[in-house]
C-alpha cells in the first residue's frame, strides 16, 4: 500500500528576463537567501518553501524608476501558489487563506 506525499510547501513564479526581473531578483537575493533561481534563456524560475514578497518600492529602488504592480505583472508568465496582489506587492503564499471562523 503506498501512502499519498504530503502537499509541497514551495511556491514559484516565472519572470521574464527584463530589467524589472533583473531588479526583482536583486531584491529575492538579498532579502531570501533560500530562494532558489533558475535561468531557463527567455525567462527565470523563482521557486521558495513557504512564500515569495515582492515589495514593488523596494525593488523600484534597484531598478532607479518607478516599477507598480501591473508593470510587474506584464513580466510574469505563470506562478504556483495563492497569489495575492495589492498595491506595492505581490505575494505568493503556499498556505491557502483560512475562512472565517476557521481555527489557525
Amino acid at each position: 500500500m503506498t501512502h499519498p506525499e504530503p502537499p509541497r510547501d514551495v511556491v514559484g513564479i516565472s519572470l521574464m528576463v527584463s530589467a524589472e526581473t533583473e531588479a526583482a531578483l536583486e531584491y529575492l537575493r538579498a532579502h531570501y537567501p533560500d530562494v532558489t533561481v533558475s535561468s531557463r534563456a527567455c525567462f527565470f524560475k523563482i521557486e521558495r518553501s513557504g512564500s515569495l514578497d515582492f515589495d514593488m518600492a523596494a525593488i523600484s529602488s534597484i531598478l532607479g524608476r518607478d516599477l507598480d504592480t501591473d508593470l510587474f505583472l506584464v513580466n510574469m508568465s505563470s506562478y504556483y501558489g495563492r497569489i495575492v496582489v495589492s498595491d506595492g506587492r505581490v505575494q505568493i503564499y503556499s498556505k491557502p487563506e483560512r475562512k472565517r471562523g476557521q481555527d489557525p
